[in-house]
C-alpha cells in the first residue's frame, strides 16, 4: 500500500512539473516572438523565426547559462535586455529556458 501511495505521489509531482515546463515553454515563446523581439534577429525553428542579424540559435545550441548572460548583458550588437530594463529577471529566466530547451531540437 505504501508503495502505491509513493508511486501516486511521484506521478503527481512529475505531472505538475511537466505542466509547469509546458507553461514556461509557452511563455518563453511569447517573449521570444513578442516583447523580447528575439525572433527579429535570430533563427529558431521552434519559434518559426528566420532572423538574419544574430546567430542561428539552432546551430549554436546555447546552454541556459550562455543565454542568460547574453540576454542580461548583451553581446556584440545585441542589447543588454536586463541592464536596460527591456526584460525583467523573470522574463529573462523564462526566455532563456525556452531558447536553451528549444535550440537544435527540431
Amino acid at each position: 500500500m505504501k508503495k502505491i501511495i509513493f508511486v501516486l505521489i511521484l506521478n503527481i509531482i512529475f505531472a505538475s512539473s511537466s505542466f509547469a515546463d509546458a507553461a514556461k515553454m509557452n511563455a518563453g515563446k511569447e517573449i521570444f516572438t513578442g516583447k523580447g523581439m528575439c525572433a527579429s534577429c535570430h533563427v529558431l525553428k521552434a519559434a518559426d523565426s528566420l532572423g538574419q542579424v544574430g546567430p542561428n540559435l539552432d546551430e549554436l545550441k546555447p546552454d541556459i547559462k550562455k543565454v542568460l548572460l547574453s540576454v542580461t548583458n548583451g553581446k556584440g550588437i545585441m542589447p543588454a535586455f536586463g541592464k536596460l530594463g527591456m526584460l525583467n529577471k523573470t522574463e529573462i529566466d523564462i526566455v532563456s529556458f525556452y531558447v536553451a530547451s528549444s535550440a537544435g531540437k527540431q
